[in-house]
């Protein structure tokens, strides 16, 4: 054999056993053990918490534990230290919420594992019901809703809440958000049991049980993640996101009298105003975005795939994707991981600069109508500025309440604080029109 016709034969030699290696990878079974379907205990409602997963799923429990953690966003924004209060941050939150709970306390959230010790032990709970827990754990459906439908809505909050062994701590608060907030706990597929979004979805001619995959993996973070309110017929959650995902829609219907028996909040003690309370509507605001329209769902972004000892898992670290950037970002952005963070930073900059500017506004919206009425204006003079006013509030705080710092829809964010701005300025000037007695 000549030279040429060993190399030629040493050369064929390397690639048989490197495309018979890549044969017997690709035809072998994954090494993943960890997403294998395990049977969990069903014993006390285990199943309904996070512990009787630990040695089922360990990967997964292990990264979701990490959300026990604090600490801030890359970006300076969110974060989820204990005790970082909005109302210190934003002072016109003061004004804007004075008659109500947000006014006492309103905290950063902290971590999912975290749902229970921070609800049980909220300033705001008060005379709050059963349907206030609804997102704080599946104990709502798995065991109030079975038995009896929706009647938990409307049970004292201390009758309806999951059992806990110490409200201080996360594993004493175990049956609150857990696994099965997310997953069937007997086939660990994803679920939705957040009935209220069930039947508004329904409302809206969507039927999640046809929901794709990817369309649940929107949909699982989406049932707690939104804007609702409580029917005053019998207590059930309801969203606004029927009339439609917009700001501008879902004002029209609370105006409309869509929902029922609510009408408001509360009412302004300044400005006499009949106030709307927005709650994290990051599912309306993504919904609407380019990541969105992408196919890009929050679990890509929140929720990446990992490796660890040579298996893959989905992190059930619901954190900024900007700590896990090279997952979460990078797999899709062609750019470097500073200057991914550098204009993320600089989308949450020129937000809550804007949505700052609009709750001051908002809050001097208020004090303005209050100078009005002071002065002798009637509710017949104020009323329309009581209305853009209400309206106002709702903009601002639609912005203000959602967790991306704008970043899950920039645009859109900018453009309703802007509006926001805009209502803030004509109540102001009607009611400064007033006390000068040219109206």
């Amino acid at each position: 054999m000549s030279k040429l016709q060993k190399i030629l034969a040493g050369i064929v030699a390397i690639c048989v056993l490197f495309f018979g290696f890549v044969v017997v990878r690709l035809g072998a079974a994954p090494n993943d053990n960890s997403v294998k379907l395990k049977e969990i205990s069903h014993e006390n409602y285990a199943h309904l918490g996070k512990e009787a997963y630990k040695d089922a799923y360990p990967l997964e429990y292990k990264s979701f534990m990490k959300n026990n953690m604090g600490g801030e966003s890359p970006t300076g924004y969110g974060g989820s230290d204990p005790g970082k209060s909005y109302i210190e941050m934003q002072p016109e939150i003061k004004e804007n919420f004075k008659g109500y709970k947000f006014s006492v306390q309103y905290d950063v959230a902290r971590g999912h594992t975290w749902a229970g010790v921070d609800q049980i032990n909220s300033q705001r709970i008060g005379p709050q019901k059963g349907n206030c827990i609804v997102c704080k754990s599946s104990w709502m459906y798995d065991k109030w809703y079975k038995e009896s439908g929706w009647d938990f809505a409307s049970k004292p909050f201390a009758e309806a809440t999951p059992p806990y062994t110490n409200k201080d701590t996360v594993e004493g608060t175990d049956l609150y958000f857990g696994c099965s907030s997310c997953h069937d706990p007997d086939t660990m597929e994803l679920r939705v049991y957040q009935q209220g979004f069930v039947e508004s979805m329904a409302m809206k001619g969507i039927d999640i049980s046809k929901a794709s995959h990817n369309e649940m993996r929107g949909y699982v973070c989406g049932q707690c993640h939104n804007e609702y309110y409580f029917m005053k017929e019998d207590g059930r959650v309801r969203h606004p996101f029927i009339g439609g995902y917009e700001p501008e829609e879902q004002f029209q219907w609370y105006q409309s009298g869509a929902a029922g028996g609510f009408t408001e909040d509360w009412i302004h003690p300044d400005s006499k105003t009949p106030m709307l309370k927005a709650q994290h509507p990051d599912f309306e605001i993504w919904t609407t975005s380019v990541h969105a329209d992408a196919g890009v769902t929050c679990v890509d972004c929140h929720m990446p795939y990992m490796r660890e000892d040579g298996q893959k898992y989905t992190s059930h670290w619901m954190t900024s994707p900007l700590k896990t950037a090279e997952e979460s970002c990078l797999k899709c952005h062609d750019e470097s991981k500073e200057t991914l963070i550098a204009r993320v930073k600089t989308i949450h900059d020129n937000n809550f600069k804007l949505q700052r500017v609009a709750g001051q506004t908002v809050a001097k919206a208020h004090l303005a109508v209050k100078a009005a009425m002071d002065a002798g204006a009637t509710d017949n003079q104020l009323a329309g500025a009581r209305l853009k006013l209400r309206e106002a509030q709702w903009y601002w705080d639609w912005v203000a309440a959602e967790n991306g710092n704008g970043f899950h829809n920039p645009d859109k964010c900018m453009r309703v604080s802007g509006e926001a701005i805009d209502l803030a300025h004509q109540v102001i000037e009607e009611a400064n029109a007033l006390v000068k007695g040219s109206l």
